[in-house]
């Protein structure tokens, strides 16, 4: 028979940690103590967003104890009463465990939760187009690839997985470095284009390394004639996220096949190609100012706002533009986050969100390139973005308004702005937004323009 003195167990559990002395099965006829019984052990948990809320509701008992382990590895004294938050900052599944300890006698909770709605770094950035129907959606068309080396004799395909829908990944083995010694394509889809109508595409490539050279090529076209595509441009790749973006292109009557060449991409290297996107053409199909990239790289070095100190001056007030309360926020250039708080009114600047940054010094003799991504959970009808001068209203970059709609990545990005000589203030105004509306903002750039 198996004895355990609890009471040296909670010793050790305090001194060790849980990986050194783990909870064993309780042998209650051995020493004297209260029986605990399982229904006497209860916790009351609350979510609120991405954070989980845990209160010990259990019966106070003699000679008991309640610990709380949140990694599986070390336990916390958890007496009745006391809450333990739990935040969310990854998909995956969670487990919390709750014990409760007496002389002869020992029980446990156990709480898990599988989550799946937290949006990852890569979905945070703008990958393309996402107005009207894209046809491509719930298609399984086939994947290929033919490559070569520099003699023009075909070699092995190179390592891959994935789907249209989940994304596809691969590896670049060795080939040639001419165009076409490196091709993938995509066909069999299913869907038939129109002569009568133009089309907008756009895909999302994500490389591990620079591509040197000419860049990608990029070929949608109709199955079949590779004389009729929409283009055949090859388009530079930096490591990181690059979309390429067709607006407003010609269609033809047939299939679709999307031909792309790596040729030139260094061996090794991975490419995941994501979002690719086709519709009848929508004007509301822009891409962010600037090209193929969605916005530029917070995490650089040139960012003048990566490290900047700042404060907020919020001012929000209510449609007879009388001031209400600030709204509940936190976080800092690179994801900050707010709610829309009771009360806000529904035109202009009736709910602004001002970022003052007294040590960030531009320059008239100089040009900058500003960029952020918004993300919120209700559509914002005329978000306005106006970096400007601090204490100077009529000096600004652009105070140009923007749709958000609900749940999709909206990129802004203004390139090659006249500087001015002092520091900056960062003007965003939110009225109209529904009440109770999250906004995440992401990776709020300033660099001098190259």
């Amino acid at each position: 028979m198996k004895k355990v003195l609890y009471s040296a167990l909670i010793v050790c559990l305090t001194v060790a940690g849980f990986s050194s002395c783990n909870p064993q099965e309780s042998d209650s006829h051995s020493f004297t103590g209260t029986a605990i019984a399982q229904e006497a052990v209860s916790w009351d948990v609350t979510q609120s967003d991405n954070t989980f809320t845990f209160r010990n509701t259990s019966q106070p008992l003699d000679g008991v104890r309640y610990y709380l382990s949140a990694d599986g590895k070390k336990l916390k004294e958890f007496p009745v009463g006391d809450t333990y938050v739990l935040p969310i900052k990854s998909n995956g599944t969670y487990s919390i465990k709750m014990y409760a300890f007496s002389g002869n006698d020992q029980k446990e909770l156990v709480w898990t939760k599988d989550v799946d709605w937290i949006i990852s770094s890569s979905d945070k950035q703008w990958l393309g187009f996402s107005a009207g129907k894209n046809l491509l959606a719930d298609t399984n068309p086939s994947i290929g690839f033919w490559f070569a080396d520099g003699s023009w004799s075909q070699v092995a395909d190179p390592a891959w997985e994935g789907s249209l829908a989940e994304g596809i990944s691969f590896v670049k083995s060795e080939t040639g470095d001419s165009q076409w010694m490196a091709q993938m394509y995509l066909q069999d889809f299913g869907i038939n284009l129109s002569a009568g109508k133009t089309y907008d595409f756009s895909i999302a490539i994500i490389s591990s390394a620079d591509v040197p050279g000419a860049g990608v090529t990029i070929k949608p076209q109709k199955q079949g004639d590779d004389e009729t595509a929409f283009s055949d441009a090859r388009h530079p790749i930096k490591a990181g996220v690059n979309v390429i973006t067709l607006t407003n292109c010609a269609g033809f009557d047939g299939g679709f096949r999307l031909s792309m060449d790596y040729a030139g991409t260094p061996t090794g290297t991975i490419i995941i190609i994501k979002n690719i996107y086709l519709a009848e053409h929508n004007a509301a199909n822009v891409a962010p100012e600037g090209g193929d990239s969605w916005t530029f790289d917070f995490s650089s070095d040139a960012n003048l706002l990566k490290d900047a100190d700042f404060t907020e001056s919020f001012w929000f007030a209510d449609n007879n533009w009388s001031q209400i309360a600030d709204p509940e926020h936190e976080g800092d250039m690179g994801e900050y986050e707010f709610t829309i708080p009771e009360g806000t009114g529904a035109s202009q600047w009736q709910a602004q969100v001002p970022f003052l940054f007294e040590k960030v010094n531009l320059s008239s003799g100089k040009r900058y390139d500003f960029s952020f991504v918004v993300i919120a959970d209700h559509d914002i009808p005329g978000m306005t973005v106006k970096p400007q001068k601090l204490g100077d209203d009529e000096t600004y970059f652009s105070a140009d308004r923007y749709d958000v709609k609900a749940n999709v990545p909206t990129a802004i990005t203004l390139p090659d702005n006249a500087g001015f000589d002092g520091a900056l203030r960062i003007s965003l105004d939110f009225g109209g937004t529904p009440v109770g509306t999250k906004v995440h903002l992401y990776g709020i750039t300033l660099q001098e323009h190259k």
